[in-house]
Order: structure tokens, then C-alpha cells, then sequence
């Protein structure tokens, strides 16, 4: 699977450089996008009219649009939540043109929400809501989606690097997101959530492409009314571009072999003597690499299109689809001894076998929306999943051990929404009500096998879970001094369990009505200008783990969490932003797989989870920006069948996690940026015997803006990962004396390009 990839870095490299020498002479305009009281407005889409050209305002509010021979322009700036505005502006040769504006806030326009909450307003936000903007992923240089995670405050990823399988990650005291299904995850409202695959709640991130990311909300906890079962401590909602006029490229390579390649073109037209608005984007990946550790290839491809027309001034509809293809070995995990030997640390165990797999998915989504007034929009939606998943794997160092899981699984969902802003009295109300169904069906297959070569069948279920939901929330602009929110949403789960294991009888249990209200509520106060205060209490709620939910002979009644929350945010300061939030997490009991994916299951009994996060961002020169991150979480089990249980900590949950990041570009484009994340000391198992002490790793990134202190135009990088070789794991699970690793990467070197058009 090796592939050159010199020729391609040294074109890309020069693409840039051509196209500055053809642009000399010609101007460009340069400006600051504000809110009507001076906050900077971040992802504002910034048009000329008539043209192609576009783009959008960066995390100061930014943009630019260079390149341009001489003559007069229209801007066009739109933001949900702000009213349309624009600005003619006339530009000389060579001449930067400066424009400075302020949008003000609209109560009115919803005709350009495309997800269901877009007119709930942040400002009014009761939650913890963590986001990441498109302008700070395209800086990030991610290989894979889900290492946008380490942005967030108190998020911890447990990488598992064993190619294409999805990567557990560290929520609010939840260790086993991503992989045993604690955390929610959808792109564009498709649950990425497998309610049956591979483990109960598996999310692979693995078929989103990072160019392709418009925006990602992270929300803490079971908070939001318009998420359900897996959003135990929280739910990534990513956000895929829509509109607009751009091309992107975006190419980097480096250690092991590794490319990565992405392409994201976006177009606006009008069509028909109505002149009626019909816009395309589409996107692709390729990635390729020969892995850091022996037996560790993985290849994908990611493509992503989206087509939406307006058939009136009213309705709008929007078809898109996407698609995956992986395959991927896998070196397995390995001893403490082997971890810890620089010369033995990315071989395999002496009994590792050719772990490995391959993924195949497909997604098709359909949206019809209607906009009733200027105060109601309608969004209505249909999508369907086809997949197929096969993985070789063993768990442990032992000889022998290795099975091949083949899952297919098959999706069929639809719901609407209703989404509004009306005045009651003198008091603003914002507010969504909608509702959903979702039907999945999963065949789980399972052999003995030694290195991919299949014997026995031990394992052949189908599983089928159809959920009914509603959801509803207002959030009401009574004062800046209070502003209530209140929320409900309900769930309700059919389905049916049939077993054909050899060996066994064959037998059906159909899953017992379960069912769950779970209310929402808070307020959020302006104490005064730029110092806000925010609480809230929510309900959440998960099922029993595999079969245990189909099984009239256990107690299946959803598993029950209680959220309290107290958050505080500072941002009255142009060049500062702060923001710390407490939380109490309670749940009635809880069934977990450890290690996940093995299919064994433990009985943790009812907890309590508590903690801080807080978060920092300084900008106290142009061209600079200091970011810090801060959590500490403590876990404990307060009832369990086991007495000796009791007061014990949860699994893979870290007491500490802290980040530093500071970047510096000067006003010729070449900057610096060094990345430094610590995690802390956790345990490995139930009992707390087993430790992990945790690790510090530091990135350094050499880059030249296109665009002087900002990227919108594009950048060129070279980043050097692990820079000071520091030897760590990102996963550790097990017993003292028996405990198994997958070690980081060594010390490695990416480089390349982000280009805009």
C-alpha cells in the first residue's frame, strides 16, 4: 500500500505561488464583521455578488477576499440569527480596501435553518455548549474527525489506533463514548449512534471529511431535548458545509507514509426565468498510510454530495448523500514491557495475529423545509444507512483469541420539526417542537478465527429497535437578568431479539415497552454586559446493554441520569474570552463492557460524577492567540451489588486534563504554533488496582498565511507531532500485572497545504 507522494506535495506547493505572480497588481478587501454590540461574529458568509467569490469571518470576525482587479463590488453578509446586509465598496489596483460592519440580531429570519434548534438563540443558551468553528478545524491539520474532540474542555481520547475501528473518547466522566455508545454522535441529524453493531452505541467518526465540516456543537451531558438515549455525558453534532460559493484543497503528507488528500467545492446559481436558487457542494478524502507500528495499513476514501433547489420563495428541498470504503490492518495491543522498549514498542506481541478489517457505508438523506412566515419554519427530513462491518480482533497477549465479527446493519429514520420566534407579551420566545422515528436493523455474526483464516461460528443474532420520539423547548428573553428555558422529550423503544447460535435452540424475546420522559430546564442571566451566568437541570436516560434489554427475566427499565449544571462566561473584553462550568452527573445504574468490544459486560451499580472545566482565550496582539483548557473529574460508584464496589472510581475516566495552545503570525504570514496537551492518572479496572499515570505530549507547527495574520486564503504547514518523542498511551485497560496497551505515535512529520480559491 506504499505510495509516493513527493510529486504531489512539491505541485501543491507551487499552485499558491503561480497564482500570487498572475494577481499582482490587483487589490483585495480586508474587515471585521461585529455584532450589534461589538462581539465578533465568527462563520458570517461573506459573498460578492454576481461572482464566485466568497468566504467566511474567522475567530476575530475576519475575512478576506484578495485577488481582485480593479472596480466596484457588492458584499453580501448573511449569518442565521442576523439580518442580510451588504456594502459596495470600490477597489483600486493594488489597494486594500478595510470595511468594518455591524449585523444586527433578527427575530424574524429563519428561511436559511437547515438543522433542527437553528433558531434557538446562543445568546439565550442555558447549556454547556463547547463549539468548533470551520476556520479552527482547517488549522488543526486532522488526520481523522475525531481528534477535533481535544479542543473541547474535560474531552479526553482514548485512541484505540487499530486502524479503522472507531476511538473511544472521555466525556463528563463517561469513558466509554464513542465506543460503547456514552456519547451521541450525528452528522446533519444522522445518528452515527449503531444501536446493535459492533458495540451498543459504536460511532465511527472515520467517514466524515474534516474539509467538508462546517461546524461542530458538543454538548455536555444529557442537556439538550433534541438528543436521546446515547447522550450519557454528551453528543457531537457536526455540521456539514451547505451553500456558498468556494474551492478548497487541501493536501498533507509526512511520517509512515501517510497522505492525505481532500477536495470541497461549493456553488450558488439561479436557474429558470424565475431566477429560483439551486446550490452544490460536494467533497471528497482519500487517506492512506503504512501506520507507525508494524501491520498497521489503513486506506479510506470519504465522498459527501449535496444538491438543494428552492422550488418557491418558501420550499426548499435538499438531497444528500454520502459514502465510505476502509480497509485496515491492525498491529493488536501490547504488554507494559513492550510499550515501555523503543525498539519493541511499535512491533506486535510475540502471539499477535493479522488483526484487521473493512467498512463500507452509505447514507441518504432527503430534506423538504417550508418557511410558513417570517416566524415559523417547517423542517422535515427522511434518511436511510447501508453498512457492512468486519473486523479481526483479539483482546490480550495469549496465544490464540482472535474472532472475525461480521455486522450488516440497515437504518430507516424520519421526523420533522417545527421551529419558531414569536413574541409573548413583551417577552421574546424562542422555540422548537419536532418528532422522530428510527428503525434499525443489525445482523451480528461472530467466528473463531487465527490470522483472518475462519472455523467455528459462535455467534449469529438479529437484532431490530424502532424508536418513537418527541421533543420540545422554549427559551424565553423575559429580562437580561432571566431568561427561563424549559424543555421535555420523550422516547419510546420496540423491538425483537432472535438468537440462532449454533449449538443453541433458537429462540425470540421481543423487547418490553420501554419508554422514558426526561424534562430540561434552566435560565441564564447578563449580570452585566459580557458576564454571564447560566444553570440548569436535565434528565437523560440509556438502555440496558445488548440483549439484556430483550430479556423478560431481567429488570430492563431505562437506566436514569440527573444533570446539574452551573456555568460562567466573560467576554465583556475584546481580547479575552473565559468560561468555566461546575457539574453534578447522577446515574441509577449502570452496565458496562470492559474492555469494550470484548462483549463482557460488569455491573457498576449507581454513581456520581462530578467536576470543572474551564477554558481561556487570550488575544492581546494582532496575530496572537493564547488558548488554555483545564478539567478535573472525580467518579465514584455509590451502590453495587458488590459491597466492596462502593465508593470505588468508573473505568478509563481521567482526574485531570489540561491544554495549552499558543500560535503567533506575523504580518508577512509566517507563524508559529505549539500545542501542549497533559492528561492525568486513571484506572484500568473495576476494583481501582490497575493505574495509568497519564502523559504530557507537545505539537509544533511551522506555517506561511496566504493571508497574513489570518488562513482564510489558505496556509502552508509543517508540523512535527510528538515533538519531544514522549513514550505514551492513549488507551490502557486491565489488570495490575496483565494490563494491555496501544502506544502513540513515536515523534512523526507532517507537511502541506490548505488552499483556498
Amino acid at each position: 500500500m506504499k505510495l509516493s507522494i513527493t510529486k504531489y506535495i512539491i505541485l501543491f506547493l507551487f499552485l499558491p505561488l503561480a497564482t500570487t505572480l498572475i494577481g499582482q497588481g490587483n487589490g483585495k478587501i480586508v474587515g471585521t464583521i461585529l455584532s450589534d454590540v461589538d462581539e465578533k461574529l465568527i462563520g458570517v458568509n461573506v459573498a460578492l455578488e454576481n461572482t464566485t467569490k466568497g468566504t467566511t469571518t474567522d475567530l476575530d470576525g475576519k475575512f478576506v477576499i484578495d485577488n481582485l482587479a480593479p472596480g466596484k463590488y457588492t458584499l453580501v453578509f448573511s449569518s442565521v440569527g442576523f439580518e442580510k446586509n451588504k456594502r459596495t465598496v470600490t477597489v483600486d489596483a493594488g489597494e486594500t480596501k478595510q470595511v468594518t460592519l455591524n449585523l444586527k440580531p433578527s427575530m424574524t429570519v429563519l428561511s436559511e435553518i437547515a438543522i433542527s434548534g437553528g433558531a434557538l438563540d446562543p445568546r439565550n443558551r442555558t447549556i454547556t455548549v463547547n463549539e468548533i468553528t470551520q476556520n479552527e478545524i482547517q488549522t488543526l491539520n486532522v488526520d481523522q474527525p475525531i481528534r477535533l474532540v481535544e479542543q473541547i474542555p474535560g474531552v479526553d481520547l482514548s485512541a484505540y489506533n487499530q486502524g479503522g475501528v472507531a476511538d473511544q473518547f472521555s466525556i463528563r466522566g463517561f469513558g466509554g463514548a464513542g465506543h460503547e455508545g456514552q456519547a451521541g454522535a450525528q452528522i446533519d441529524g444522522v445518528s452515527l449512534n449503531e444501536a446493535e453493531g459492533h458495540s451498543d452505541g459504536y460511532a465511527d467518526l472515520n467517514i466524515l471529511i474534516p474539509l467538508n465540516i462546517q461546524k461542530v456543537k458538543v454538548y455536555k451531558g444529557p442537556s439538550s431535548v433534541l438528543f436521546g438515549r446515547f447522550a450519557e455525558g454528551g453528543t457531537l453534532a457536526f455540521e456539514s458545509r451547505k451553500g456558498g460559493n468556494y474551492q478548497n484543497v487541501s493536501l498533507a503528507g509526512g511520517s509512515f507514509n501517510t497522505l492525505n488528500a481532500q477536495f470541497a467545492i461549493g456553488k450558488e446559481l439561479e436557474v429558470g426565468k424565475k431566477k429560483r436558487k439551486l446550490t452544490t457542494n460536494l467533497a471528497y478524502q482519500f487517506f492512506q498510510t503504512d501506520g507507525y507500528a508494524a501491520n498497521s495499513d489503513n486506506i479510506r476514501g470519504n465522498v459527501t454530495g449535496r444538491v438543494a433547489y428552492n422550488l418557491t420563495n418558501k420550499t426548499d428541498i435538499a438531497l444528500t448523500l454520502r459514502g465510505h470504503s476502509s480497509e485496515w490492518d491492525a498491529s493488536g495491543y501490547i504488554s507494559e514491557e513492550r510499550v515501555n522498549d523503543h525498539q519493541l514498542r511499535n512491533t506486535q506481541e510475540i502471539n499477535a495475529e493479522n488483526d484487521g478489517g473493512a467498512k463500507q457505508f452509505y447514507s441518504e438523506r432527503l430534506d423538504i423545509n417550508h418557511t410558513f412566515n417570517k416566524n415559523l419554519r417547517l423542517l422535515v427530513f427522511g434518511y436511510a444507512v447501508q453498512q457492512e462491518f468486519t473486523r479481526w480482533a483479539k483482546f490480550g497477549t495469549q496465544v490464540g483469541g482472535q474472532t472475525e465479527r461480521y455486522n450488516t446493519r440497515s437504518v430507516y429514520a424520519s421526523g420533522a420539526s417545527l421551529n419558531g420566534r414569536h413574541m409573548l407579551g413583551k417577552i421574546g420566545v424562542d422555540w422548537i417542537a419536532g418528532g422522530e422515528f428510527y428503525s434499525e436493523t443489525t445482523d451480528r455474526q461472530r467466528w473463531e478465527s487465527s490470522n483472518r483464516v475462519r472455523g467455528n461460528q459462535i455467534l449469529d443474532r438479529k437484532f431490530g429497535v424502532q424508536t418513537v420520539s418527541s421533543y420540545a423547548k422554549g427559551e424565553f428573553d423575559v429580562s437580561p437578568y432571566f431568561r427561563p428555558s424549559i424543555g421535555v422529550r420523550y422516547d419510546q423503544y420496540f423491538g425483537s431479539y432472535t438468537n440462532n447460535d449454533p449449538g443453541q435452540t433458537p429462540f425470540t424475546n421481543d423487547m418490553s415497552n420501554l419508554s422514558n420522559v426526561s424534562p430540561k430546564v434552566g435560565f441564564r442571566s447578563t449580570l452585566i454586559e459580557g458576564f454571564d451566568l447560566r444553570s440548569s437541570v436535565s434528565q437523560g436516560f440509556t438502555l440496558p446493554n445488548s440483549a439484556l434489554k430483550y430479556n423478560p427475566g431481567v429488570n430492563v427499565n431505562p437506566v436514569t441520569l440527573w444533570q446539574y449544571e452551573v456555568g460562567l462566561g466573560y467576554t465583556a473584553l475584546s481580547w479575552l474570552d473565559v468560561d468555566v462550568a461546575g457539574y453534578i452527573l447522577n446515574t441509577s445504574n449502570e452496565i458496562m463492557e470492559n474492555p469494550p468490544g470484548s462483549g463482557d459486560l460488569v455491573n457498576v451499580g449507581a454513581t456520581t460524577r462530578r467536576g470543572i472545566e474551564s477554558e481561556a482565550v487570550i488575544k492581546p496582539l494582532p496575530g496572537l492567540n493564547i488558548r488554555g483548557t483545564f478539567a478535573v473529574t472525580e467518579t465514584e460508584v455509590t451502590t453495587n451489588p458488590e459491597e466492596t464496589m462502593i465508593g470505588k472510581s468508573v473505568t478509563n475516566v481521567p482526574q485531570t486534563i489540561g491544554t495549552f495552545d499558543i500560535s503567533y503570525a506575523m504580518k508577512n504570514g509566517v507563524g508559529a504554533r505549539y500545542r501542549l496537551r497533559d492528561v492525568g492518572p486513571y484506572f484500568t479496572n473495576g476494583d481501582n488496582t490497575g493505574t495509568y499515570e497519564g502523559y504530557t505530549v507537545s505539537h509544533v507547527t511551522l506555517f506561511y498565511n496566504f493571508n497574513q495574520f489570518t488562513s482564510n486564503q489558505g496556509r502552508i504547514f509543517v508540523e512535527v507531532r510528538n515533538v519531544f518523542n514522549e513514550i505514551y498511551s492513549e488507551t490502557v485497560f486491565g489488570d495490575p500485572g496483565s494490563q494491555i496497551f496501544t502506544p502513540a505515535p513515536t515523534r512523526n512529520v507532517m507537511v502541506g497545504i490548505n488552499y483556498n480559491f
